[in-house]
């Protein structure tokens, strides 16, 4: 008999191929184990079944939500503004029985929510569905592949990223001064002078506040870096006795942007860093340089700068066939004259 009792465990000792077959043994808790696995290995020696399958994984995509709410959210900058677009995603989706969720049932739903949302929203949102079925992949909270891995992104005209004139800069540096809420001046000047994202500028405290640099900690990537400043900036940070920690008033701020330099509807805050790329490259800057100070993790992102550079592919108004035509018709010019004239000599 292939199974047999041994101290406290069933033992199963089989050979499903037959005398010259592998030997498989394995050593089980119960009986009733030990049964169903002889049985399977000897029905389906061929095939690659489980002998003991899991129950059905029932569960629904909000209760998968919540598991990554409770144990990634507070691990991820913005956490909470992911954890909303997934609750929305799932409102959206009637929040289906996860693993019933296959490419072709949810291909169909990116096209539904661009009816009610940008072409980046739609985007997204497919990357944040993405990102969820990854990350409960890895971690073992699910053992079924990423049904939305197969949706690719909706390709779109590159977005055109809006920075201030000098015009507009010389207008808000005469105003500021004037602002009601000293903290909204304040950090204005200093996305402005240094590329930094709102949020980083209004986390700064104290001990970060150097006279030739500002140290940023609470940073997307994670990454503490440090940006120079001028004495000038430096004074103003600390005048008036002020100290940091700053007010939340990002709203203060984008309001007073928009009714100030009279910005394209849905303008945010996020100008100010635009703009300092934007003059930091028109005015030569090496965009390197520019990647370590705003803090990108890729080059891809600074390059998106790159074309407001004054040289910026300038080769094309000397490498084009018109011009180089031109002076190939300038050289033979030169050559034949410079002959003419050595034949006179």
């Amino acid at each position: 008999m292939s199974i047999s009792k041994e101290s406290d465990k069933w033992k199963v000792d089989v050979r499903p191929e037959g005398h010259a077959g592998k030997r498989v043994i394995r050593r089980f808790r119960t009986k009733a184990e030990a049964t169903r696995f002889e049985a399977h290995v000897i029905a389906s020696a061929i095939e690659n079944k489980p002998w003991n399958p899991k129950p059905p994984d029932n569960r629904r995509l909000s209760q998968l939500i919540e598991i990554w709410e409770q144990e990634h959210c507070p691990t991820i900058s913005s956490g909470w503004k992911y954890a909303r677009i997934l609750k929305s995603i799932c409102d959206d989706l009637n929040d289906p029985v996860a693993c019933q969720l296959t490419p072709k049932a949810i291909s169909q739903w990116p096209s539904e929510r661009m009816k009610s949302a940008k072409v980046t929203t739609t985007n997204n949102d497919v990357q944040a569905l993405k990102s969820l079925f990854n990350w409960l992949n890895k971690r073992g909270h699910i053992d079924y592949s990423n049904p939305v891995q197969v949706i690719e992104r909706i390709r779109t005209h590159e977005a055109d990223r809006p920075f201030l004139s000098h015009d507009q800069i010389r207008a808000l540096l005469e105003y500021l001064p004037s602002h009601p809420h000293r903290d909204v001046a304040i950090l204005i000047r200093i996305c402005l002078e240094t590329g930094a994202r709102w949020s980083e500028a209004q986390a700064l405290t104290r001990e970060r506040i150097h006279p030739n640099r500002l140290i940023f900690t609470q940073t997307k990537s994670k990454k503490t870096r440090a940006v120079p400043i001028n004495r000038e900036l430096y004074d103003l940070i600390l005048s008036e006795g002020g100290k940091p920690p700053f007010r939340r008033c990002e709203t203060s701020a984008r309001e007073l942007l928009n009714s100030l330099l009279d910005l394209p509807k849905g303008i945010s805050t996020h100008i100010l860093r635009h703009t300092f790329a934007s003059h930091f490259v028109m005015a030569g800057g090496n965009i390197l340089t520019l990647q370590r100070i705003l803090g990108h993790s890729s080059i891809q992102m600074t390059m998106r700068y790159a074309h407001l550079a004054p040289d910026h592919l300038d080769e094309a108004t000397r490498l084009n066939p018109v011009s180089l035509g031109k002076n190939r018709e300038r050289h033979d010019r030169n050559v034949i004259e410079f002959t003419a004239k050595s034949d006179t000599y």
